[in-house]
């Protein structure tokens, strides 16, 4: 369940699974507003060339009625492939913007022929401070800002264009302001924010370092941040030094600390959304922008804003951005940016009801596709109708083995969706959800055709709330939970007199060495397929 504490989408409420967190929420996130509205769902592998070598990467498509388009990550095919080369070369995005009026920052590009001295040259020329960057890199990579005198551009360029090989590179003025990230699709501005650096908010009575314990642990619950927390290292303890600060101060009630410069998201930074707080002048130079480029119907424009004079410089057009920022910010509203995409690209379907209640997940397929087993996959068609969710709890005599098979034997012959576990209560929980009449025949099995006497059982009703992911499975009884059904079988085995060669540690002991081998590890996909053919037969 998500942080209620923050405005998020409601219909995202617990339909993330973990394996979409992080880089993949973008694809996620959109393919899951399709699919709910009824449209057919396809991943599938493609081989790009990235820097001269081959890379297998997975992309997915949707159809409705016979149109389909496909897209690369959030980016659809209306994007044209002009615009697409235009925006990976910052130069060409620049000229684009100039020829529209478009307010850019005075810089100028050197090519992988033009020797550092030359860039030096040209840097006695500008006003300090300057920002480098690579034409042709993306998500901020070798971007060095606020460079202030020769021995730090020097330093930069070392970095930029011989570490990081990247030759050809733009030096420009380094604008000041803040740093916005504009959403744009069609003629509309969906979304923005802005991004901040990391810091902490004082309460008058803890310190910096429990501050960013508290700051973490809301960071772990967010489905994009999670996994980029805030690091306490010697960079921090420089900045906080510079400031007359430690890990140790206490910050007044309400205050604001920052604890670095840079507003990189992966070392703590925050996306704050501001899309109700940018004047309209601002929005419209983020159209402009996008108009600027040919065949650039969605796009992200990155813009620095001066906070006193309200102007804005256009500093990069993205034509492939993560969207994960607009869905959960830190601080203000989340923006639907997955509904404004599939608006634009199936206005058809705005009117379709969206089926809010179901989920799929990545676990079933992901592994096979970015390993090459498979070449697509295509997800079950979301349920259609008016859907029943319900929780059956199962309590009584039940039995040791096959009990859980059946039910989802039963569940999956009548095409209900939902799962059955077994708690540490001894009871069992069946939650089902499809069309009401569906519900009623499985019901109806559990009560007159189940392998149990029905003396023995008791089933109670209640309505369930939460989404239910597309499919049905057994929980806990997987690689790890089979070992409470190793249990209950061994465990009958010994009331009907049968001699055991092993005892249930032994037998629990050789089969956790195998889930640890690198056979069985490797193997995963294999029999993740093997179960999935299964089910389709």
């Amino acid at each position: 369940m998500m942080d209620k504490k923050f405005n998020w989408l409601q219909h995202l409420d617990d339909s993330i699974p973990s394996s979409a967190y992080g880089y993949k929420l973008c694809i996620y996130s959109i393919a899951l507003e399709g699919w709910r509205r009824g449209l057919r769902l396809k991943f599938f592998n493609v081989f790009r060339k990235d820097r001269g070598t081959t890379k297998l990467t997975v992309r997915f498509s949707l159809s409705y009625n016979g149109k389909e388009h496909k897209f690369a990550v959030s980016r659809g095919d209306l994007v044209s492939k002009q615009a697409i080369s235009i925006c990976v070369d910052k130069d060409k995005t620049k000229e684009y913007l100039l020829k529209a009026n478009v307010s850019v920052p005075e810089g100028k590009s050197f090519g992988s022929s033009s020797s550092n001295e030359e860039i030096v040259e040209y840097f006695k020329t500008l006003n300090y401070p300057v920002v480098l960057k690579p034409t042709d890199a993306g998500g901020g990579k070798g971007v060095i800002t606020n460079i202030t005198n020769i021995v730090e551009l020097e330093e930069a360029l070392n970095l930029v264009r011989t570490e990081l090989q990247y030759k050809d590179v733009i030096l420009e003025k380094y604008i000041q302001g803040e740093d916005h990230r504009i959403y744009v699709i069609g003629d509309n501005v969906i979304g923005v924010y802005k991004r901040i650096a990391a810091n902490v908010i004082g309460d008058g009575e803890k310190n910096i370092d429990e501050l960013i314990d508290i700051k973490n642990k809301e960071r772990k619950k967010n489905p994009y941040l999670f996994g980029r927390l805030i690091k306490k290292d010697k960079e921090m303890d420089n900045f906080l030094k510079a400031r007359g600060l430690t890990l140790k101060s206490v910050p007044k009630k309400g205050d604001r600390v920052f604890l670095r410069e840079k507003g990189s998201l992966s070392a703590g930074g925050e996306p704050i959304d501001v899309t109700d707080k940018i004047p309209n002048h601002i929005k419209k130079t983020a159209i402009d922008a996008a108009r600027a480029i040919p065949g650039l119907p969605q796009c992200a424009v990155d813009m620095i804003i001066d906070k006193e004079s309200n102007i804005g410089v256009v500093n990069e057009v993205n034509s492939k951005p993560q969207i994960s920022n607009h869905l959960y910010p830190v601080e203000g509203y989340a923006r639907d940016i997955p509904k404004a995409i599939i608006d634009y690209y199936f206005p058809e379907t705005i009117k379709e009801s969206r089926k809010d209640c179901f989920y799929f997940d990545f676990d079933n397929f992901l592994p096979l596709l970015i390993n090459g087993f498979v070449e697509e996959v295509v997800v079950p068609c979301v349920p259609k109708g008016e859907i029943v969710k319900k929780k059956l709890t199962v309590s009584g005599s039940l039995p040791a083995i096959g009990y859980k098979k059946w039910i989802k034997k039963a569940a999956h012959s009548l095409r209900l969706n939902g799962f059955v576990e077994s708690p540490k209560t001894g009871k069992l929980i069946v939650v089902v959800a499809g069309e009401k009449e569906s519900i009623n025949k499985f019901k109806t099995k559990l009560q007159t055709q189940s392998p149990v006497e029905l003396d023995k059982l008791n089933i109670t009703e209640e309505e369930w709330g939460k989404t239910i992911k597309i499919g049905f499975e057994i929980i806990n009884n997987s690689e790890k939970g089979n070992i409470d059904v190793y249990k209950n079988e061994l465990k009958l085995l010994k009331r009907t007199n049968f001699k055991l060669k092993k005892s249930i540690k032994e037998i629990e002991k050789e089969k956790d060495s195998i889930r640890r081998s690198t056979s069985w590890r490797l193997t995963k996909p294999i029999r993740i397929a093997g179960d999935i053919f299964k089910v389709k037969k």
